[in-house]
């Protein structure tokens, strides 16, 4: 039921205050989604329900009742994941800035947000086979990277054809996505910050070196010409 606050003329609708167990179930929700992040970031894959119970410092029949079985939970994990780091996906370069500070901006961002979220990306793609919830999350979280990457670039994209701005926009992509990074951290023992250098040398070089890109020299003496 919701109530009504009156102000003068205006009658403003308002929801009820939430009652002490809803509040305490919610508590519980909270405390059974963080302890699911805290056990994937440890590497417990896939997390137990004793596991997330002793974590959360719940029981285990309260976890079923919170969620309709481990999936339903899990899902719901993911979906306040994406609430939560939904802004490390956002683009966050400033377009008109020279190439140097957009390749390092754009592997600051996505080291950002592999460091805090990576694991848990990681465990959705485990499960995106076996559940379509999590599949659908997974692909809006490629596109939104993809995004992202085009919106960083768009100054190299617009001076290639629709073809070859998409083959540089995927090569981009590939080259600091999630996968990458877990290859390069599992496989080969880099640390974030030798990664760091690798991506921005490694995309220096492919931008500067890719067919029909001018160098940033030639871009910004053309805007001082503009200007």
């Amino acid at each position: 039921m919701r109530h009504a606050v009156y102000c003068g003329d205006m009658v403003t609708p308002q929801e009820p205050p939430m009652d002490g167990r809803r509040a305490r179930r919610e508590r519980s929700r909270v405390a059974v989604i963080d302890a699911v992040f805290a056990l994937v970031r440890d590497g417990k894959v896939p997390p137990t329900a004793e596991d997330i119970a002793e974590r959360a410092g719940v029981s285990v029949s309260l976890i079923f009742r919170n969620f309709d079985g481990l999936d339903d939970m899990q899902r719901q994990a993911f979906d306040v994941f994406r609430e939560r780091y939904v802004h490390l996906f956002d683009p966050a370069v400033d377009a008109a800035a020279s190439r140097p500070e957009r390749v390092a901006r754009h592997v600051r961002v996505r080291l950002d947000l592999l460091t805090v979220a990576g694991p848990m990306m990681h465990f959705a793609r485990q499960r995106t086979l076996e559940c379509q919830p999590m599949a659908e999350g997974v692909g809006r979280g490629r596109s939104q990277l993809s995004d992202q990457a085009r919106a960083h670039f768009a100054s190299e994209t617009a001076q290639l054809s629709p073809a070859e701005a998409a083959n540089l926009l995927a090569v981009i992509d590939a080259l600091t996505s999630p996968e990458a990074y877990e290859v390069l951290r599992a496989a080969h023992g880099r640390s974030d910050r030798q990664i760091s250098r690798l991506w921005i040398c490694s995309l220096t070089a492919i931008l500067d070196g890719w067919p029909g890109l001018s160098t940033d020299d030639d871009t910004e003496l053309d805007k001082e010409d503009k200007a």
